[in-house]
């Protein structure tokens, strides 16, 4: 077994009313994991909640940097074998990686907006 990062084990005892409120606030939190969470509480004193919006802005986005990363391999092996790369192909990735921008800036300023 690989050796854990976090060696120090710290436990504490809580009522049966205190476990249902704490996987609550899992629950609401998104978090199914209680080192996580009680880390995050412990350290920074609250846990941020991503909403489903923010969710899907993520999971799109990632779905786009996807798209562009395989574009980038396309045009690498084209470059490579023909020596030859064309305006085209890289004015779609640069058209690409705007997408991918714009899905940065639009999440960072929901985030920003949420924690106001």
């Amino acid at each position: 077994m690989s050796k854990r990062t976090r060696e120090i084990r710290k436990v504490f005892r809580i009522t049966p009313e205190e476990e249902k409120q704490i996987e609550l606030n899992m629950e609401h939190a998104g978090l199914n994991c209680f080192s996580k969470y009680a880390r995050e509480m412990l350290i920074k004193g609250e846990v941020k909640v991503i909403s489903q919006f923010e969710a899907e802005s993520i999971k799109k986005l990632l779905s786009e940097y996807g798209r562009v990363g395989g574009n980038i391999n396309q045009i690498a092996r084209v470059a490579n074998s023909s020596r030859k790369v064309y305006r085209k192909e890289l004015e779609e990735l640069l058209t690409e990686k705007q997408i991918i921008s714009d899905c940065f800036r639009e999440v960072l300023r929901i985030h920003q907006d949420g924690a106001n």
